[in-house]
C-alpha cells in the first residue's frame, strides 16, 4: 500500500504543475475564477508541456511524503496532502485558492476527520470567524488586504481536519516559512506573496514530521497527535518557548 501511495502521489505531482499553469493562462484571458475554470484547466493539464526542472522535483516530493504517509498509518490523509499541494501551486500560480478545493477540503474534514462532524464543524467556524476577524480588523486599520479569503478557508478546512489548536499550529509553521521566504527574495517583505503555499508546507509538516512542529510550534499549542507511526516527541515542547515570543508578532505581521 505505501508504494500505491507513493506512485500515486508522483503521478498527481506530476500534472499539478501543468494545471496551475493551465488555470493561471485562463484567468489572465478573463476566464472567470470559478469551478469550471479550474476543471477544464485540470483536463488541459494533459497536453501541456513537461517542464523537469519543476514538475520533476513535486512529483518525487509528493510521491516520498505520500509513501511515507502510507507506511505511517496515514494513508486516509494521502488525498489531504495531494490536494493541499494543489493549493498551493495553484495559489503560487495564479494568487487564488478556489473555493471548488478549499470548500470540498472542509466538507471532507467533517465527515472522514477523526473528530466528528460535530465537533469538525464547530472547529472550521471557529477559526473561519476569528481569522476572518482579524483580516476585517487588519483592512480597517492599514487599508489594505492581509489575510486572503482563500487562506482563511483553507485553515478553517485544516481546522475541520485536525481542531483549532492544531490549525494555531499550522498558521504558526506558515508564518514562520512565509517570514523566511520574504526575507530571502528579491524585492524585500513587503512586497505581496502567495501564503497558500506556506500553509500547505505547514500542514504537510504537521502530518509528517510532529517533531519538527513541536520544535517550532509555539508553547501554548498542544503538541500534533502525528498521524503516522512516528516517535512522541511532547516531551520537546518546552524548546519551542524561547521560538514564541520574540517570533510571533514578526511572523503574524509578515502574513497579515
Amino acid at each position: 500500500m505505501p508504494g500505491l501511495a507513493a506512485a500515486a502521489g508522483a503521478c498527481v505531482g506530476v500534472l499539478l504543475g501543468r494545471w496551475a499553469r493551465a488555470y493561471a493562462d485562463r484567468l489572465d484571458a478573463d476566464a472567470p475564477a470559478t469551478a469550471g475554470t479550474l476543471w477544464a484547466a485540470a483536463a488541459d493539464a494533459p497536453s501541456r508541456p513537461w517542464r523537469p526542472l519543476r514538475d520533476g522535483p513535486m512529483a518525487a516530493l509528493l510521491g516520498l511524503a505520500a509513501g511515507l504517509l502510507a507506511a505511517g498509518g496515514g494513508l486516509a490523509l494521502v488525498p489531504l496532502l495531494l490536494v493541499l499541494a494543489a493549493l498551493a501551486w495553484i495559489d503560487a500560480r495564479s494568487g487564488l485558492l478556489p473555493d471548488a478545493l478549499t470548500l470540498p477540503l472542509m466538507a471532507a474534514g467533517w465527515l472522514l476527520g477523526p473528530q466528528g462532524f460535530g465537533t469538525a464543524a464547530g472547529a472550521s467556524a471557529l477559526v473561519w470567524a476569528g481569522l476572518a476577524g482579524m483580516a476585517g480588523l487588519y483592512r480597517r486599520l492599514r487599508g489594505r488586504d492581509g489575510f486572503g479569503g482563500g487562506d482563511v478557508k483553507c485553515l478553517a478546512a485544516l481546522a475541520g481536519w485536525f481542531g483549532p489548536q492544531a490549525a494555531l499550529g499550522i498558521l504558526w509553521l506558515a508564518c514562520v516559512l512565509g517570514l523566511a521566504a520574504c526575507l530571502a527574495r528579491r524585492g524585500g517583505w513587503r512586497r505581496p506573496y502567495a501564503f497558500g503555499p506556506c500553509i500547505a508546507a505547514a500542514a504537510g509538516a504537521w502530518m509528517l514530521a510532529p517533531l519538527g512542529a513541536v520544535l517550532l510550534a509555539p508553547p501554548w499549542v498542544s503538541p500534533p497527535a502525528p498521524p503516522c507511526a512516528l516517535p512522541p516527541a511532547a516531551f520537546l515542547a518546552p524548546l519551542g518557548a524561547p521560538l514564541a515570543a520574540p517570533g510571533t508578532a514578526l511572523a503574524v505581521h509578515s502574513c497579515l
